[in-house]
């Protein structure tokens, strides 16, 4: 049987995940004594603390939300451990993805069955991601969202896009993918492995987190008014049929800009201003308890 290391972020899910942790605390000695559990107390606490950990136990486990699961990511990168996930947090895309149960009794059944699956890891320049990245619009949201301190859940994130939706401005990128070469002032970029980002929005709907490639959607520069009107489209995948989408696949990605261009992975800040980002997937690089 394995051993397990468990990851809590305190923080997550807006401070749910102390409560979580303090339950997981309780509830693991009566399933497991093969375990250790550690709390974060500082951003990419995780990818240190998995990063050590990950010699000794052969499953690491994030006890939060996708950015927990983002830093262990980073921390694991291309070693060979198993991962696995005990939602807590803002968004829970990834979760619902894998059908990870949100019931954390079940989540831990799930865990110890230790059933697994691989999928593809994906990578921006220097950072690893597990399920998405956003460039334009999304990434600001992802910003403003980060000031938000008396919400919760979805709230938090249309909150952050109205917000948003007020002083956005697009700036113009050039976007490389199979061989073609797109130039415009594009509303928003998404380049993903999983199907949502940003608590349900649906935004690469086609998407499969094991075949190898991007699934992308790219958006046109359009008016506030369209976007406003348009925003629940995205939570069923009905944005495709929209002219001024279009939806892609690629292996390799790469936008450059001279202005600079706002990028999040996994609803984690990156940058406000990157002027050149490349992007690859890695076939079949994580095995995850799902």
């Amino acid at each position: 049987m394995p051993n397990y290391y468990i990851i809590v972020n305190p923080a997550a899910g807006r401070g749910q995940g102390l409560l979580l942790g303090k339950k997981l605390e309780k509830r693991l000695p009566e399933l497991t004594a093969d375990f250790k559990l550690e709390y974060t107390v500082a951003p990419w606490d995780a990818t240190e603390m998995a990063d050590k950990a990950s010699s000794e136990f052969e499953v690491i486990a994030a006890a939060g939300g996708d950015g927990t699961l983002h830093e262990i990511v980073n921390g694991l990168k291309d070693k060979p451990n198993k991962l696995a996930l005990i939602p807590e947090g803002t968004g829970n895309d990834f979760a619902r993805a894998m059908n990870i149960p949100a019931d954390t009794e079940s989540a831990l059944q799930m865990l110890f069955r230790n059933k697994t699956r691989k999928i593809d890891v994906c990578r921006i320049n220097d950072r690893w991601f597990h399920n998405g990245a956003g460039i334009g619009f999304d990434a600001w949201a992802v910003e403003n969202a980060a000031r938000v301190t008396r919400l919760r859940g979805n709230a938090v994130y249309w909150y952050s896009i109205l917000r948003t939706l007020i002083s956005y401005k697009p700036v113009q990128v050039s976007l490389q993918l199979n061989g073609e070469t797109l130039n415009n002032d594009f509303f928003m970029i998404t380049i993903a492995n999983g199907t949502a980002l940003g608590g349900g929005f649906m935004l690469t709907p086609d998407a499969e987190m094991d075949d190898g490639l991007f699934d992308l959607c790219i958006i046109e520069n359009t008016s506030r008014l369209s976007v406003a009107r348009n925003l629940l489209k995205v939570f069923s995948g009905k944005h495709k049929d929209d002219p001024r989408v279009q939806m892609k696949r690629a292996d390799k990605v790469t936008v450059t800009s001279e202005e600079g261009f706002a990028v999040h992975a996994d609803g984690e800040l990156i940058s406000l201003k990157e002027t050149e980002l490349h992007a690859e997937i890695i076939p079949g690089a994580l095995e995850f308890v799902c």
